[in-house]
């Protein structure tokens, strides 16, 4: 197919999957396409801890989950204690900021965590009818969205606690009416989905070879194959395409770094993963079967590769901030590096998108806001918060949503 009809079906694909949601909603990890991209419009483009600001909390525990945002409701997880076995739920008001619910559970099976993150690294995902959430204690909870709890389960009571150093961070998704959950440890690592329902098994998949990742999962539909959406799977050394409906295992890419956690991201005909740090930057066409390394990798890149930040796609270009400071602008279709600047600050947060800027906020507090339409770099806006910032922002309704170390923010332009 000539690419130039690629693109069409791709962004016809986008468009497509666009419609069921509602345009001003951020209803999972990076958002209504899980790129970190939104078609929000009216989003400030500056702000800091006293300008733009149209409200600020304070937060009740610790995690890196994303504000994820259904009509008038924001959502958002956390954990306490001293092995960070409280478990917080909690809903507030889009246009004050203040709390409607809170739920406070308590982990099956908490482990070895990462200060920044505890038990909550996991962001919350919704269809605007119900809430799921998944921490790393290895519990799995359903709430309506008015926070009755629907089920709950316990993975790590049914198949053993997760073993990471970095506890487990892998955001679920949803599928039809599955919640696809990946469960990659130095344990037993699986791939489980879950009736979304109910919260019964529909299927469950060993991953043996697969020893550990912080990587969440990712859907890519096969072009050319209206009916056929693969499960995209990163994780220690390979990728792998499964069959989401059944968790038959479809393909497998070799060459990704030992250690993953970003996710991967959608271009047109390619789906690119980052693995790292020192590892390699891969473009994969699905639809293959078998190990397609030879076949189906469409180009392989080692500069600029992250330990935590995902990557995000925005139009001919592929941009990611590295741990350390250092931002990378590659070209989708050949991963030929097109520029590098290195910033001040390090980077935990993934970058997220809209109107053609890109927002990538530090671990201190600063969004630096980048064109991406111009083919150099271009910074348009650097806004301090002045506060520690892990968790990766999200947009709605024209409003930025900024989790920082001990407040929640709601910013917007005047």
């Amino acid at each position: 197919m000539p690419r130039r009809f690629q693109l069409i079906a791709f962004v016809m694909l986008i468009a497509s999957q666009a419609v069921a949601l509602h345009s001003e909603d951020w209803p999972g990890w990076r958002g209504p396409l899980r790129t970190g991209v939104t078609a929000d419009r009216g989003v400030p483009l500056t702000w800091s801890a006293t300008e733009n600001v149209a409200w600020k909390a304070p937060l009740v525990g610790t995690g890196t989950s994303n504000p994820i945002i259904w009509q008038d409701r924001v959502f958002l997880t956390a954990s306490a204690g001293r092995d960070q076995g409280e478990l917080h739920v909690v809903c507030f008001d889009r246009e004050t900021g203040t709390e409607r619910w809170h739920q406070k559970l308590w982990g099956t099976a908490p482990t070895l965590y990462y200060p920044k993150n505890g038990m909550a690294g996991p962001s919350p995902i919704t269809d605007g009818k119900k809430l799921w959430t998944f921490f790393a204690s290895g519990d799995v909870f359903c709430f309506d969205l008015d926070g009755g709890l629907l089920w709950q389960r316990s993975l790590a009571d049914e198949y053993g606690p997760f073993e990471n150093r970095f506890a487990a961070t892998s955001s679920p998704l949803l599928f039809e009416d599955l919640l696809l959950v990946q469960c990659d440890h130095y344990g037993s690592s699986y791939l489980v989905a879950l009736d979304s329902a109910t919260g019964a098994n529909r299927w469950k998949t060993d991953r043996p070879e697969a020893w550990l990742s912080w990587s969440s999962p990712q859907l890519v539909a096969v072009e050319g194959k209206s009916e056929q959406t693969e499960l995209v799977i990163c994780s220690s050394e390979k990728m792998h395409g499964y069959d989401p409906r059944t968790g038959k295992l479809l393909w497998t890419v070799r060459g990704l770094a030992r250690e993953c956690v970003p996710t991967p991201v959608l271009a047109p005909g390619v789906l690119i993963s980052a693995s790292g740090p020192n590892g390699v930057h891969v473009a994969v066409k699905p639809g293959g079967r078998g190990d397609v390394t030879d076949t189906h990798v469409v180009w392989k890149n080692d500069r600029g590769t992250s330990f935590v930040p995902s990557p995000i796609v925005v139009g001919p270009r592929y941009y990611l901030a590295e741990d350390k400071g250092i931002l990378s602008c590659l070209d989708v279709a050949s991963g030929e590096l097109n520029w590098r600047k290195r910033l001040n600050g390090k980077f935990t947060a993934s970058p997220i998108s809209a109107e053609g800027r890109i927002y990538f906020t530090d671990e201190a507090g600063a969004t630096l806001v980048v064109d991406a339409a111009a083919s150099d770099y271009v910074e348009l806006a650097r806004n301090e918060i002045g506060e520690d910032v892990h968790a990766s922002p999200a947009i709605a309704d024209g409003r930025v949503y900024l989790r920082t170390a001990k407040h929640r923010y709601c910013l917007k332009s005047k």
